[in-house]
């Protein structure tokens, strides 16, 4: 699984511009091949921060999205921010849940 973060800060007057703009992204985006989410969060404490992440099944389900009109938006999107841009991708190679939480807890860590 490939994750792209990618973390924006919007000028505060164009913020509500800015999530519109990223939330017309991902309705089309849902029915891309590869796609496993597509989730859009502001931070608690400074709402001018956003939040996009996209996760993907393989690296080239991701190659395909980027080289498509669709990152050519984000890309747009990217350089109306007032902060530069942190965009990051992670290759996840392993995902555990409560079950590795627990383990870990009562000392039974595999």
């Amino acid at each position: 699984m490939v994750q792209v973060t990618l973390t924006i800060v919007a000028y505060p007057r164009r913020r509500a511009e800015m999530i519109h703009a990223l939330r017309s992204l991902m309705l089309p985006l849902q029915a891309a091949p590869g796609i496993i989410s597509c989730r859009l969060y502001q931070e608690a404490d400074d709402a001018d921060t956003i939040f996009y992440v996209e996760e993907w099944y393989t690296p080239e389900d991701l190659d395909r999205q980027i080289r498509s009109t669709h990152y050519s938006r984000l890309l747009s999107i990217m350089e109306a921010a007032a902060e530069p841009p942190e965009l990051r991708l992670n290759w996840v190679t392993d995902v555990k849940g409560l079950e590795y939480l627990e383990a870990v807890r009562m000392g039974d860590r595999r």
